[in-house]
């Protein structure tokens, strides 16, 4: 006698589907740094996270809402490690971000002890392209991406260090 179970959707499905996600994105950072196709997301997704809120011209409060959200998503994980948030924004798009099932990957990774997996040397190239985007969307004033500069790119802190080996 068969027995046939009904699809009884499992709700860590989603989560752990989407933490894979970005730890195979961050895998990818370690090793190859930015592609070109990470350069065109981040173009766009930076400037949603760090730039002026776009008006819509539709007026529809729900996508207004939804937007909001996926801001505050994206602001809550780089608060806890701007290395996460940038696997994360990567990783995961914007309307992803905005479903409340997302919220059990934010709790996820705000629950973590450290984010050494989750850290990531990029070079000069890389740091040129986030100046540049910046410059040309126009939050290159902006806390959450300073703040993201100086974790990614610690130059004071190197010189700092090397000076004091030097004397």
């Amino acid at each position: 006698m068969l027995l046939l179970q009904a699809a009884v959707p499992n709700p860590h499905r989603h989560t752990d589907r989407t933490i894979a996600k970005v730890d195979r994105k961050a895998g990818q950072l370690r090793m190859m740094g930015l592609t070109i196709h990470d350069q065109e997301l981040l173009a766009s997704r930076l400037d949603f996270v760090w730039g002026e809120p776009k008006s819509d011209s539709t007026g529809a409060s729900q996508t207004a809402w939804r937007k909001s959200r996926a801001r505050r998503a994206y602001t809550k994980i780089q608060e806890a490690s701007d290395h996460l948030f940038l696997s994360i924004v990567l990783a995961i798009p914007p309307t992803e971000c905005a479903q409340k099932a997302f919220d059990r990957v934010v709790e996820h990774f705000l629950r973590l002890d450290n984010y050494e997996q989750y850290r990531m040397g990029l070079d000069a190239r890389a740091k040129r392209f986030f100046e540049s985007t910046a410059a040309a969307k126009g939050f290159a004033s902006s806390r959450h991406y300073l703040c993201f500069m100086q974790a990614l790119f610690p130059e004071r802190e190197e010189r700092r260090e090397y000076n004091i080996f030097i004397y």
